[in-house]
């Protein structure tokens, strides 16, 4: 904080892991089945930022229970399935 020249600036940080949210980067794909147009996407974004959250998975489905599911399995099944 010291460096920015004000010791008592308030800054909160999220740290998004985006998943699939339509862009011109990925409107070549065919296959989407996870994919959120981009107006959910950063509606999404902008909530958690709001909400002060540590972290978001945008969008949650299915990347919050399939990383809560990896964080739990033992490692060799994780292993096998990457």
């Amino acid at each position: 904080h010291e460096m920015l020249g004000e010791p008592d600036l308030d800054i909160r940080v999220t740290t998004v892991f985006p998943g699939y949210i339509r862009s011109e980067m990925n409107e070549h794909l065919s296959r989407t089945p996870f994919m959120v147009d981009t107006e959910v996407g950063v509606r999404a974004m902008v909530r958690a930022m709001e909400d002060e959250k540590e972290q978001a998975f945008v969008p949650a489905w299915p990347w919050v229970p399939l990383g809560t599911a990896l964080r739990h399995l033992p490692l060799g099944a994780v292993r096998r399935m990457t």
